[in-house]
């Protein structure tokens, strides 16, 4: 029998490693094998993973360990959101304990001049978000000096949300050599412009098996159904859970209106949508991590990116516009091994879009609460 991996098998610092244990986390995911002694080989590298499976720390413990390694080394991770970003920067602090890697988070709804004053510091590691970069990078184009690890997290979202011109003007300010690792949890031709602009030809492509598939500690519920019964359904779904609960609707009026319904109710519910104040969003955020809140109703704003542990439940109310959000959706739970479950409404007009997420409901349960349901969009 060979020798069974884990974190200090793969090159991991032995501190981070403890850092680990002490979270509980003891063996690494299949995307973490795979990709952890690829960056530590200082390879440029494509990593496609479904969500829900370790791609943070397949990158952060690696970058970590260079970084302590070498103490003029500098790394940028880049995020699609605020969200997604200070949450990546929460996972560096948890498991960076007893380090003394100087950080900095560089996100939109946060005052420019705060993080100016830490960027000047120097800090060895930023997390930060394309726009608010590029906005430092306007006014101090050699804020980056001496980066030589670069992350483009999420790659695929950040191009869809139209970063592009961004993302050109970030990589025209970098100077010598620097190694760049771009995960993502789909990886298309749309995405390999940014590949090519920012990318040695030899990097390294690693997907994972499973990449654009749900994982199998996922179970998954259909209700078929008339539109005037899903309130109550939800209702009644809400009522059985035991654990966190994100409800997804496709728009933010409709995100507003089953906040209301909850709360009148009396659930422990809030709503959270892109055209809320960004310091509202996170105090929502942070009770839910809390166990304050117990069901948070949201567009696809955060679709990707959220892991909190207590998710339990991912209801789709509404059916989001693309399949590939309906998997981002469902990534939102059953994440790093655990058990989770998600709930799909579908209506007699949903035909054409739930048929193109058909392929990520194998295996769901189907139960129809109306007997003669039929798809009326054929």
């Amino acid at each position: 029998m060979g020798m069974e991996t884990n974190f200090g098998t793969l090159g991991v610092l032995p501190v981070l490693v403890t850092n680990l244990e002490k979270s509980n986390i003891l063996v690494p995911t299949q995307i973490q094998t795979e990709t952890i002694p690829v960056i530590l080989q200082n390879s440029d590298l494509i990593a496609v993973a479904q969500t829900g499976s370790g791609k943070t720390l397949a990158y952060l413990l690696p970058i970590l360990t260079r970084l302590q390694a070498n103490p003029l080394s500098r790394a940028v991770v880049l995020s699609p959101t605020r969200e997604t970003g200070e949450q990546i920067h929460r996972v560096f602090k948890e498991i960076s304990a007893g380090l003394t890697i100087s950080s900095c988070v560089a996100v939109t709804g946060v005052p420019v001049a705060t993080q100016n004053k830490e960027l000047k510091k120097n800090p060895r590691l930023i997390v930060a978000t394309p726009g608010r970069l590029h906005e430092h990078l306007q006014a101090n184009k050699l804020l980056l000096k001496g980066l030589d690890l670069l992350v483009i997290d999420e790659a695929d979202r950040i191009l869809s949300m139209g970063f592009d011109q961004q993302l050109k003007f970030i990589q025209s300010t970098l100077r010598g050599e620097r190694q760049t690792m771009l995960f993502a949890a789909t990886f298309n031709k749309d995405a390999e412009p940014i590949a090519k602009l920012f990318m040695k030809p030899a990097a390294v492509m690693i997907r994972s098996t499973a990449s654009g598939a749900p994982v199998e500690t996922l179970n998954q519920k259909v209700y078929f159904m008339k539109a005037g019964q899903k309130e109550n359904q939800l209702l009644d779904e809400v009522r059985k859970a035991k654990g966190g609960v994100i409800v997804f609707s496709d728009n933010q009026e409709g995100c507003v209106a089953l906040g209301r319904l909850l709360a009148h109710h009396q659930f422990a519910s809030e709503f959270v949508h892109g055209d809320m104040n960004p310091g509202h969003r996170t105090r929502i955020l942070r009770e839910f991590r809390e166990g304050k809140i117990q069901i948070m109703v949201t567009t696809d704003l955060l679709a990707r990116g959220l892991d909190e542990p207590s998710i339990k439940y991912v209801i789709s109310f509404d059916l989001p516009y693309k399949a590939e959000d309906f998997l981002h959706r469902i990534g939102r739970t059953a994440r790093a091994g655990r058990e989770g479950t998600a709930i799909t409404f579908v209506t007699p007009s949903d035909g054409r879009t739930f048929r193109k997420m058909k392929n990520y409901l194998t295996g769901a349960k189907e139960e129809k609460l109306t007997s003669n349901f039929e798809f009326v969009d054929r």
